[in-house]
């Protein structure tokens, strides 16, 4: 058996969960908005055409019972005008382009919330590397020495520990 499998796949169990929540109600939003703006499109493309408003209605089905071949052939030639009837179309052909819009507006906002959420985690990383490198330099005396990051910054408990561990080193 392996030795270097991963046992544990929560280190941080609170800061991993909040992760995978945030995300998840991330692709969860991006399904909402998928599905209506899908609904929206089903609904315009197939309730609203000429087609539907001939079937329901029945003074004009009669009309069009009652006309003659000529009078026909010109209602075909201007809906072939308007619309192409020789050709079929299937779900693909329907949904790519909607799929595609829908796709960029996902990576859009992804990157959106991405670079948010990442800068909770960045920021507090960036401050911690900066303030130890200031102390090695000898710019911030070691006994003064404390990390301080905003109050919804992610990393909060790395900088209580560090503090801790310095106010036990400087009380020695």
């Amino acid at each position: 058996m392996n030795k270097n499998l991963r046992r544990h796949f929560f280190i941080d169990k609170p800061f991993q969960l909040r992760f995978i929540i945030r995300f998840s109600v991330l692709i969860l939003i991006s399904l909402g908005i998928s599905l209506s703006y899908l609904g929206v499109i089903n609904y315009y493309r197939y309730n609203k055409g000429m087609y539907i408003q001939f079937k329901s209605d029945p003074e004009t089905l009669e009309m069009l019972s009652k006309q003659s071949p000529e009078e026909t052939v010109k209602d075909v030639e201007v809906l072939k005008k308007y619309f192409d009837m020789s050709k079929t179309l299937n779900l693909f052909q329907l949904y790519w382009e909607p799929i595609v819009y829908i796709s960029i507006l996902y990576i859009i906002v992804i990157c959106i919330f991405g670079i948010f959420i990442s800068h909770k985690m960045a920021g507090p990383v960036f401050r911690i590397k900066r303030t130890l490198t200031e102390a090695s330099e000898g710019k911030i005396d070691v006994k003064t020495l404390r990390f301080r990051l905003r109050k919804k910054d992610e990393l909060q408990d790395l900088a209580e520990a560090l503090n801790k561990f310095i106010e036990k080193k400087v009380a020695k």
